[in-house]
């Protein structure tokens, strides 16, 4: 085998893998895995016990509790030649102090595969059962209806992804088209929900021009059909982002991606008005030392309405730091802004936010968290500012 090839090709599947090992938790979880056979399994187990003091979200009549959260996972994976496949499930179990009537079960399975053909040419699968919920006082009851209801909104997702790269990873010129499907379906209070049942598909295609050995510039056109199931509901659309950038990892402390550009919103009812505008997106790393990392990262980006005016034009930032005291203690501090107009509406919401924790690394398979975060909603509409602060603790373990 080509050793130069080797190294293109495994550099691209050791980022797929580091994807999959991801944890719902900052630290530095590093699970060991059981073998059977060509397959690896490897389990994880999440528990946090937190306390909110506003948990429905809302400006008076706030109401707090103890929450106990429990995550079990266990990933399946395959390595065959450069090809991997994996296959995830948790399950999440929110249990309230409060009152039994905001408990949740949420539940996640995905499977991916990246598939290396050759030096020019690789695919990336996904496909994904998700199902969630809405906590009382988010989403589509907020402020005087966050307890409108006697129970969480809960709703499921069904994902199917794939993205084809052409092109060695450090040649000059490479193109990687993307396509996906999100089938959004709400699961309870149908007179309520179902008009905010949707199947979204997107496509995009994307350049890289390699300038530097480490920095390319990029040109992407993306297209999203956003389609609601109830023909009555006028929030049908199409979006179409032309952009372009850059990215770099222009030294070791330095990594980035940069993208800039035009967006257009255009619905399908002509009693809603079209709109365009400017949208970005900036994700940077910055490592001054090996045990400290900078993050920042901001974005001008459309999002659906949870129900007033025609859609969500939110402009966000956030900026956080972990490092590393010793090879056991990892601290994090963060904090962000985000400005929600909702167009054609008057109202506009601004959102901050701010947290600091600490993770101790017990053992290898074993760490342990305590997390504080505070989140504050102004808004120019009555009865919908709020403000909470939350704390809780981790324990995080593996094999």
């Amino acid at each position: 085998m080509n050793i130069l090839r080797y190294k293109f090709v495994n550099f691209s599947r050791l980022t797929f893998l580091a994807a999959l090992m991801v944890s719902t938790n900052a630290a530095a979880l590093e699970p060991a895995a059981v073998d059977a056979g060509p397959l690896q399994f490897i389990p994880q187990v999440n528990l946090q016990v937190g306390y909110d003091d506003n948990i429905y979200s809302t400006d008076t009549n706030r109401v707090d509790s103890v929450i106990t959260v429990l995550n079990p996972s266990v990933q399946v994976v395959l390595e065959k030649d450069l090809d991997v496949y994996s296959l995830n499930y948790s399950v999440k179990q929110g249990i309230y102090d409060h009152g039994s009537a905001d408990n949740y079960t949420d539940h996640d399975l995905t499977a991916r595969a990246y598939l290396d053909f050759n030096i020019r040419n690789r695919l990336e699968l996904l496909a994904r059962y998700l199902k969630t919920h809405e906590d009382r006082g988010t989403g589509l009851n907020q402020g005087v209806n966050a307890t409108a209801n006697n129970a969480p909104l809960e709703y499921h997702v069904n994902t199917l992804s794939a993205k084809y790269g052409f092109g060695g990873l450090n040649a000059k010129g490479r193109i990687e088209v993307a396509a996906q499907i999100d089938d959004r379906k709400y699961d309870n209070f149908r007179s309520q929900t179902i008009a905010k049942d949707r199947q979204t598909v997107s496509t995009s295609a994307t350049f890289y021009y390699r300038v530097m050995p480490k920095t390319s510039l990029l040109f992407e056109v993306s297209h999203e059909d956003i389609d609601y199931d109830l023909s009555s509901v006028t929030l049908d659309s199409t979006e179409t982002e032309y952009l372009m950038g850059a990215t770099w990892d222009a030294t070791a402390k330095t990594t980035g991606i940069f993208k800039i550009g035009y967006a257009e919103k255009d619905f399908a009812s002509a009693s809603r008005d079209d709109d365009d505008g400017v949208s970005w997106e900036l994700s940077m790393k910055w490592e001054p030392k090996t045990y400290s990392v900078v993050t920042f990262t901001t974005s001008k980006e459309e999002e659906e309405t949870d129900g007033t005016g025609n859609y969500i034009d939110s402009t966000s930032w956030n900026l956080s730091w972990q490092h590393d005291w010793t090879s056991r203690v990892i601290s994090r501090v963060s904090y962000g802004q985000s400005d929600d107009e909702y167009v054609t509406s008057t109202r506009e919401d601004e959102n901050t936010n701010y947290g600091m924790g600490v993770t101790y690394k017990m053992r290898r398979w074993l760490d342990l968290g305590v997390d504080y975060s505070y989140i504050d909603r102004d808004s120019n509409v009555a009865n919908t500012d709020y403000d909470k602060n939350i704390i809780y603790f981790t324990v995080q373990g593996s094999l």
